[in-house]
């Protein structure tokens, strides 16, 4: 066995991909949920189930809550401590507050981190955001939304608090995911107004995103976290990038994608984007990470995804 990661945010779209990479890589995944199972349903009931094929989950565990702490004690040992999980209600929203997420992202770190370590864990691996500041590279440098505010505060915190500790400090970049298992992102907007006989309209088609599909992602955060477990490194940094396209050239190929596949014509309604509310630019620059993954069946499995929520009618 390549070592235990404890993973927080493990029933999110990208944390159960990555959960299932992490296993599939001989990694032995400990998975604590917030809330209880019965809180679950439909997408997100989805995932849980698919994660409880992977990884030891448990409900009802908080970040930072003597409950988590009593399960590290009672894990027979760690090896990565890998907090995916964030505050992230309402992060679309110019109101979102960015001090209470911090509070939320990092509520009893210090402890939790002390406890991780006394059970063994050498690494802590964060995950980052291409929003937060320093990230993204283009000719804008700052934190993008409060959000990503918010994801720059979290990292500092956690490097200080990690440091503190004695633990190596990871961060792993995420960019613009997509794939199954996902939840009212842009995707699933698309797809809902195909299947509906719409035109789904595509607002920002200038901003040049830097789109990866899930399971490179994961696959990428598991050679990730293998190469950092081996590193003498205190702080290291992986930024995976996938395929750096305008949204709307994104848009484009996933319409293609779904046409062939579903025996339709996906049409799409780019706007006229004159207002540049982010940065036009915001990728990484890393794209060796996840690499050899089977894109066609990324599509295949992508479309099908859609397709039977559509069946199941749980897109509204």
């Amino acid at each position: 066995m390549a070592g235990t990661v404890l993973l927080t945010g493990a029933s999110s779209f990208t944390g159960v991909w990555i959960a299932e990479a992490l296993a599939e890589a001989g990694f032995r995944v400990i998975a604590p949920l917030l809330r209880a199972r019965s809180d679950y349903d439909g997408v997100r009931l989805d995932r849980v189930v698919r994660l409880e094929q992977c990884a030891q989950v448990s409900f009802g565990r908080a970040f930072g809550s003597e409950t988590l702490l009593a399960d590290i004690r009672a894990s027979g040992g760690l090896d990565v401590l890998a907090h995916h999980a964030a505050h992230i209600t309402g992060y679309r929203e110019p109101g979102f507050d960015a001090v209470d997420a911090l509070a939320r992202n990092t509520a009893g770190a210090p402890a939790l981190l002390r406890v991780a370590r006394e059970a063994g864990a050498r690494l802590v691996v964060l995950t980052g955001s291409v929003f937060e500041a320093g990230e993204g590279g283009g000719d804008e440098p700052g934190a993008v939304t409060p959000y990503g505010l918010s994801k720059t505060l979290t990292s500092q915190t956690f490097d200080y608090w990690t440091r503190d500790a004695g633990l190596s400090f990871g961060r792993f970049v995420i960019p613009s995911p997509y794939g199954a298992l996902e939840e009212r992102r842009f995707g699933w907007h698309l797809f809902k107004t195909w299947f509906a006989g719409g035109v789904p309209e595509v607002r920002t088609p200038r901003y040049v995103r830097d789109h990866l599909a899930a399971p490179r992602l994961a696959k990428a955060y598991a050679e990730y976290v293998a190469k950092a477990l081996g590193d003498d490194a205190r702080t290291t940094v992986a930024r995976p990038s996938g395929w750096i396209a305008p949204q709307g050239e994104f848009a484009q190929r996933v319409a293609a994608e779904a046409s062939r596949r579903l025996g339709r014509d996906c049409r799409l309604e780019l706007a006229d984007q004159t207002v540049l509310d982010e940065p036009l630019v915001r990728v990484n620059d890393q794209p060796a990470w996840g690499a050899g993954w089977d894109e066609e069946a990324f599509w295949d499995g992508y479309v099908a995804w859609y397709a039977a929520l559509h069946k199941r009618g749980v897109m509204d």
